[in-house]
């Protein structure tokens, strides 16, 4: 029988998909981007934790971005400066000045929460609030890059050459909070930012228990080593 994406012909050709995917992932985890990570699990056990159907996510493109860009402010001293966009309006403007987009927890926690219902920076919303809003943005950035694609293929070269080119797919990185819960919970609320397009994220090393703002007393940290 002919094999196929989800049928290997073979025990023989399911061993050999499965160890040239194995080493794939380990020369992608030998690059530079990746030279001080250190990994309790190994490639193979990535690997075999995937199903037969292969996917990508935008995340993917857009973080090695995020790389690049913050590698070369490593390399010149400088820094990215940016902000917390709120709505599709700001995350258009901010394109024009900035090179990274961010999605704080507190603008979601006072703003955008999947309950509607408004707090301080206490991350007891929803685990889904902060990817939703990343979603929202993302989506934003893919329609305006649309929109200018179209606009400057309609132009001439020298209506081109004076319009000044906008990159709307800014990278977004977002808060991710304490992870809303134990290791699980902070592996699926990972998966959801990067199903959702964000670039990065950052999770905050105290007790998702006892979360408080960064200015209050009574916090309660954890090992990095538990994420």
């Amino acid at each position: 029988m002919a094999s196929s994406l989800f049928m290997p012909s073979s025990i023989m050709e399911e061993e050999a998909r499965f160890e040239s995917e194995v080493a794939e992932v380990q020369a992608w985890w030998n690059t530079e981007r990746f030279r001080l990570t250190q990994r309790p699990y190994s490639a193979k056990d990535v690997v075999s934790l995937r199903g037969n159907l292969r996917q990508t996510y935008a995340s993917n493109e857009l973080s090695k971005k995020l790389w690049r860009l913050l590698k070369t402010h490593q390399a010149n001293r400088t820094a990215s400066r940016t902000f917390g966009a709120l709505d599709p309006v700001q995350v258009t403007q901010m394109a024009k000045h900035l090179d990274t987009i961010y999605v704080s927890g507190w603008q979601c926690s006072s703003t955008h929460t999947t309950t509607n219902e408004p707090g301080p920076d206490l991350a007891d919303y929803p685990y889904d609030t902060v990817p939703n809003k990343v979603e929202h943005l993302f989506f934003a950035q893919q329609y305006h890059d649309r929109k200018q694609r179209e606009e400057r293929m309609s132009m001439s070269r020298e209506d081109r050459a004076r319009t000044p080119f906008i990159d709307y797919l800014r990278p977004i990185i977002a808060d991710g909070d304490t992870g809303f819960g134990g290791t699980t919970a902070t592996v699926k609320l990972c998966k959801l930012f990067v199903e959702r397009g964000a670039a990065g994220i950052h999770i905050e090393d105290q007790s998702s228990v006892t979360k408080k703002c960064g200015h209050m007393a009574g916090k309660f940290w954890l090992r990095l080593a538990t994420y």
